[in-house]
């Protein structure tokens, strides 16, 4: 199975480290992803555990007081002709990245619109930008490509929506021409980066199914980045669960939903809220995400953990294997670990989890 899939992005190792006034921050801690061409695959975990600057290092737009300190992020593609290649973007000066890879084969959707949209330039103008930057696309061919995106991306009346500024636009719109803009030069990955967090609920469901529909029909790979494991469960083929800036826990997406093994990945399952849930109160993981200014040895799950162990406070876990596809990096899979089940709440939730998937005939 694995030798006919086509790995296009191989993150090896990845170290990345910024400096600030208060001293250095260890901020991404040997971080590994593999992503094959046509999957999804999410990145998940609190805000400041580093999914974002992850992808960063992917985009290469790092802050300039980061420094990788280790790893290389390679990623392969195909040229005009037909010829592969794989290229460790780490290596590359930006104006090379520039150049052949933002935009053009690695776009990227972030989570304001605002942010990402110029409001002096048209809606139109900013489509097309990529295309006659990268392709040299003549002018009126960019344009017809542009209403042809704006259409696609399900937004109405799109010759006239070319001509508006981003403030005319509702927040949903202003997304969906930003996804119009990363896919305009048909790249090989789409990173999202929280796309539905500044929407409402409604208007979120539309833009996840329409980045599902669009990798559909073009064949792209999806990374996801978001706190959100609802919206995991809507999209992603395999998960990397994020503490820290370090992998915890990867699987497929039924893997994750249906037997996490590490208690961090516990405590985000069991803080996924739930119409019918007979609590009170939503579950919340104890205490706050670590300071990574003073790094201390061990686990740095461990102060939040319930279940941690001795050996958490002085050794940091390695990643055990559960299965072909599975791993986590907690000492409770070591053989010597004292037998430690998930809560049971969970594991209701779970079990209600794989019926309500086995009525509606899917996976999750």
């Amino acid at each position: 199975m694995s030798d006919e899939r086509e790995k296009i992005l191989k993150i090896k190792d990845l170290d990345i480290s910024f400096k600030t006034t208060a001293g250095v921050v260890h901020a991404i801690r040997g971080v590994n992803i593999d992503l094959y061409k046509g999957e999804t695959v999410a990145i998940v975990g609190e805000s400041g555990s580093g999914k974002s600057v992850t992808m960063k290092a992917v985009m290469g737009i790092l802050a300039s007081n980061a420094t990788v300190t280790n790893g290389t992020v390679e990623f392969s593609y195909h040229h005009a002709d037909g010829s592969p290649e794989t290229v460790n973007i780490l290596e590359k000066n930006k104006k090379w990245i520039r150049k052949h890879i933002n935009g053009k084969r690695i776009a990227m959707v972030f989570q304001d619109p605002m942010t990402s949209l110029d409001p002096t330039m048209t809606i139109g103008k900013q489509i097309m930008e990529g295309m006659i930057w990268h392709f040299k696309t003549p002018k009126k061919e960019a344009w017809a490509k542009s209403v042809q995106l704006l259409k696609e991306v399900g937004i109405e009346d799109a010759e006239k929506r070319m001509k508006n500024y981003p403030h005319q636009l509702s927040g949903g719109m202003r997304q969906r021409v930003v996804i119009a803009i990363a896919l305009a030069c048909n790249p090989d990955l789409l990173i999202c980066d929280e796309p539905t967090t500044a929407l409402d609920v409604t208007i979120q469901a539309k833009i996840i199914e329409l980045i599902k529909r669009v990798q559909k029909e073009r064949g792209i790979s999806v990374i996801y980045i978001t706190h959100d494991l609802g919206v995991v469960a809507k999209v992603a083929d395999y998960v990397n669960v994020m503490y820290a800036g370090k992998i915890v826990e990867k699987g497929t997406i039924n893997e994750i939903f249906y037997e996490p093994k590490h208690p961090y990945t516990w405590g985000l399952l069991s803080a996924m809220p739930d119409l019918d849930t007979d609590d009170e109160r939503l579950y919340t993981i104890p205490g706050s995400p670590p300071n990574l200014l003073n790094e201390k040895p061990g686990d740095a799950f461990a102060p939040r953990n319930k279940y941690a162990l001795e050996i958490d406070e002085k050794v940091d876990p390695p990643m055990f294997q559960v299965s072909d596809t599975h791993y986590a990096a907690t000492w409770l899979l070591d053989p010597r670990a004292p037998k430690a089940e998930m809560p049971q709440e969970l594991k209701n939730r779970i079990e209600k989890m794989k019926k309500e998937a086995n009525g509606h005939g899917s996976g999750l």
